[in-house]
Parts: C-alpha cells; sequence; structure tokens
C-alpha cells in the first residue's frame, strides 16, 4: 500500500516523542561537543598570561620571556619592561581575570585576544589586554597591555 501512513507510528502532533527525546539528546550532545572544543581551544591562555604577571612579580626576567613569542620582543625589552613598569604592573599581583576571548585562526596561525582585569592585593584592579599565538600546542604572549 503505497503512500499510506501507518498510524501506529504516529502521535498526536504527528512526531513520537521517543524522536523528540533523542533529538533533544543529541542537539545537547552537539552542544558539551563545541564547548569541549572551544576550552581545549583556548586552556593555556589565561595560565600564560598569569605565568607572566607571577614571573613580572617576582622580577624573574628569564620566567617572563619565556610566556612571550620570541618573534615579539626581546628578553632585555622583557627586563626593562619589568623594572620600569615594576610598582604600576606587578607589585601586589593577585590574579587575572578574563572577560572576553576571541579566536582567529588564518594560514595555520591561531592567534587570540583576550580582555580582563588584572588584580591586585587589597582589591585594586586595571584593565588588561593581551594579544596571543598558538604555536606547537603552546600559546605565546605577542602583546599585552595593562592598565
Amino acid at each position: 500500500m503505497s503512500g499510506a501512513i501507518n498510524k501506529n507510528h504516529m502521535q498526536k502532533g504527528g512526531i513520537k516523542k521517543p524522536l523528540i527525546i533523542g533529538l533533544g539528546v543529541g542537539i545537547a550532545v552537539i552542544v558539551v561537543i563545541v564547548i569541549i572544543g572551544m576550552t581545549q581551544l583556548f586552556s593555556g591562555v589565561k595560565p600564560v598570561i598569569t605565568e607572566f604577571m607571577q614571573a613580572g612579580e617576582a622580577r624573574n626576567v628569564e620566567a617572563a620571556y619565556a610566556c612571550w613569542s620570541p618573534q615579539s620582543v626581546t628578553e632585555e625589552e622583557i627586563a626593562e619592561d619589568i623594572e620600569s613598569n615594576y610598582d604600576g604592573v606587578f607589585a601586589g599581583y593577585e590574579r587575572v581575570t578574563i572577560s572576553s576571548q576571541s579566536l582567529k585562526s588564518s594560514g595555520g596561525i591561531t592567534t587570540c585576544y583576550v580582555s580582563g582585569a588584572v588584580i591586585y592585593t587589597g582589591g585594586q584592579s586595571l584593565p588588561l589586554e593581551a594579544w596571543l599565538v598558538k604555536r606547537n600546542d603552546v600559546w605565546k604572549i605577542t602583546g599585552i597591555n595593562i592598565g
């Protein structure tokens, strides 16, 4: 019987409840996969900024420089920046917060822009902007603006 609809496969509204539940579960799984993927893409961004700030506070130039893309800055420039900005940027550093981040991929290179704040002891905060590049699955800073 061509074109016939078996009423056992239909319910009021035309779609069986198991199909609706299955679609809902499928969509939920896709959303979770996307969230996990985005988390993995951004993982390492905040830690490298945190490492840089901790190294700067400790006046550890070598560790601070290790957070940067070597094409962006020299170790001598990092040493000068830490010394000249110590009181206003590094002293009393407590933590970094990230309020927004965006990724961009082009020609096999992934870059990230983040904004947020640097929080200091006593509750003071300064605005933060940072630019990073991901090479060999490791995020490195290419630029940072605090204050």
